[in-house]
């Protein structure tokens, strides 16, 4: 484990270390989830679709992420 303070503007920095171990480059997108219990999850970025949620089938149009099922349903609609 490794502590670390919160910058000025509230910015941390992974340590070089663990990026290296996780495989984690430069630019890589990456989530943050606030846990209930005050921690903070981060991991790599998943596209999730933008009105349902899942992550399966995602696919990116635009900046927009989408499944299949809701661009179906949007097909429809419009």
């Amino acid at each position: 484990m490794i502590s670390k303070k919160l910058t000025s503007k509230a910015g941390i920095t992974v340590p070089k270390s663990i990026r290296a171990d996780l495989g984690w480059k430069p630019g890589m997108a990456v989530d943050m989830i606030p846990l209930e219990d005050g921690s903070l999850k981060i991991r790599p970025h998943i596209d999730q679709c933008r009105f349902c949620g899942t992550h399966e089938s995602v696919k990116r149009y635009k900046d927009i992420c989408l499944c299949p099922e809701c661009a179906a349903k949007m097909k429809e609609a419009v």
